[in-house]
């Protein structure tokens, strides 16, 4: 049913190019990847150019071609032009409503997800024709926006096996693609990960003890992992059932008015008014002053749930693992330049991440510089690990958060246009734990994507 919806979408996208002009509102990553998908479909169709709805903070060109702000084609565009609306899908209704007070009536909203499996399918194709290319790319079963990396000389990972070795590969990036594959055929599966993270394992690889106490209350004592909601995400995630260590808890509720489950991050010693700017790291701080008692810890989202079977947790103990991050993915050309080019972390974002490490961190700064040329992260700010190590990352880790939300009240910057220090403490996540790769035993999952 997916894949035909997904199908739909390119058929809605030909029909438009066939019958008029086109205009992208949006001017970031999915803008970007939409109007190549158009230009190979299609290299001469009618495009009008890409639109935002305000310049400030947007590029003022894109592919060649210029951005303009929405109002400025009023009355000198023809109002039948299908606006693509390419942006995340939370925005889509807001873009789409701004875009009708000035007459325009025919729209398809692209989300990233949607934009990142048609980019998906086409990499697998161009994979597909190249001549010994040094790497295999297979399709990522728990989240479609992302494809499967993994050394094409092992002849097992041409199937799925989560056991097995692999990176998460991007379907969506300012790069061409015949640079990001050159990029990766130079990639090393084996040192690279070693030189970043330690030893490999791989979380599965573990033998889990089928164990007679499969209880919720023996499931808590190991494991509690505190699933991030808002008070947008509410209704979605009351509806679903989770596994027996898994607690939701409402970030940034202190904000709200609508409460919405037992936990909230507004309770006890808590940084709930910050969430604007730290997005899922209020509940990690509620995490580590609050959290009841238990052998590991962690924090996942309402979307994406860490993979991990009842039987792994009750034998978590006795594997000898201290850390569990999800499955690292891999940054063509680096991290820094990725960074920069795909995120809110901008260049004077990054400088002033470093020197927050600089003031609070001294003697982590060269691991710093040299980690952000690095082709390896761990996404998303999802951490399992055991509770006393749990609390020493996030003594690490905020400390330089807040010093950047300081500096930036120095230079002005305002938080309202981003939540750019939630993107870099993605970094400093990875850094930390990249840093401790000689002291923890570090295993690797993957993650669910619920859509």
């Amino acid at each position: 049913m997916a894949k035909l919806a997904e199908l739909c979408m390119e058929t809605k996208m030909k029909n438009a190019l066939e019958n008029g002009s086109v205009m992208i509102y949006g001017a970031h990553l999915v803008a970007v990847e939409l109007y190549r998908y158009l230009r190979k479909t299609d290299k001469h169709f009618r495009f009008i150019g890409f639109a935002v709805t305000a310049s400030e903070g947007n590029p003022a060109e894109l592919e060649g071609e210029k951005v303009f702000e929405l109002q400025e084609f009023q009355d000198a565009v023809d109002k039948r032009t299908t606006i693509m609306i390419a942006m995340p899908k939370k925005y889509h209704s807001e873009a789409e409503a701004y875009a009708r007070k000035f007459g325009f009536s025919s729209f398809i909203k692209v989300s990233l997800e949607e934009m990142s499996e048609i980019k998906g399918r086409q990499l697998l194709c161009e994979h597909g024709k190249r001549k010994n290319p040094g790497f295999s790319l297979y399709e990522d079963i728990y989240d479609k926006s992302w494809l499967n990396l993994a050394d094409s000389q092992d002849t097992e990972m041409c199937g799925w096996n989560p056991g097995k070795r692999h990176y998460k590969f991007p379907t969506l990036y300012y790069r061409d693609v015949e640079d990001v594959f050159r990029e990766t055929e130079r990639f090393d599966f084996y040192r690279d990960f070693e030189r970043v993270f330690g030893t490999y394992h791989n979380l599965h690889s573990y033998p889990a003890k089928a164990l007679p106490e499969k209880n919720a209350g023996r499931l808590k004592e190991i494991l509690s992992v505190y699933m991030v909601f808002s008070q947008w995400d509410s209704a979605q995630a009351a509806r679903k059932e989770y596994p027996g260590w898994i607690r939701p808890i409402q970030a940034g509720s202190v904000l709200s008015d609508k409460k919405a489950g037992d936990c909230l991050d507004e309770t006890g010693d808590s940084i709930s008014g910050k969430n604007s700017v730290l997005a899922e790291m209020t509940a990690a701080y509620w995490i580590w002053k609050n959290a009841e008692p238990a052998k590991y810890k962690g924090l996942c989202h309402y979307r994406r749930h860490f993979v991990l079977e009842e039987d792994e947790v009750l034998s978590l103990a006795d594997t000898g693992i201290d850390v569990i991050l999800t499955t690292p993915r891999y940054a063509p050309g680096g991290i820094r330049e990725m960074f920069l080019a795909e995120t809110p972390v901008k260049e004077p974002v990054f400088h002033t991440l470093l020197c927050a490490i600089e003031e609070c961190h001294p003697e982590d700064r060269e691991a710093f510089t040299g980690y952000m040329e690095e082709c390896l992260y761990c996404p998303n700010n999802m951490v399992i690990a055991r509770s006393e190590i749990y609390d020493a990352y996030c003594e690490w880790i905020f400390p330089v958060l807040f010093r950047m939300m300081e500096i930036d009240e120095e230079n002005g910057y305002g938080h309202e246009r981003d939540r750019h220090v939630a993107y870099a403490a993605e970094l400093l996540t990875s850094l930390f734990f990249a840093g401790k790769r000689d002291e923890y035993c570090i295993a690797m999952t993957d993650y669910r994507f619920y859509g």
